[in-house]
């Protein structure tokens, strides 16, 4: 049997694609993450004139 090649040129390459992949996508999910926890610690006051009352 021939010896397995791991590390040849097109598993590496693999490699690298896989992981930069799962860098960018758990990177992504922090970001998207920080965007809604500064929207829901947000003001949500509404003005007088957009509460929807007519004076």
């Amino acid at each position: 049997m021939p010896p397995l090649r791991i590390a040849g040129p097109r598993n590496l390459a693999l490699l690298s694609v896989i992981s930069l992949g799962g860098t960018y996508m758990i990177l992504k999910s922090k970001t998207l993450a920080v965007k809604q926890d500064n929207r829901t610690a947000g003001d949500y006051s509404v003005s007088v004139d957009r509460s929807g009352r007519s004076t």
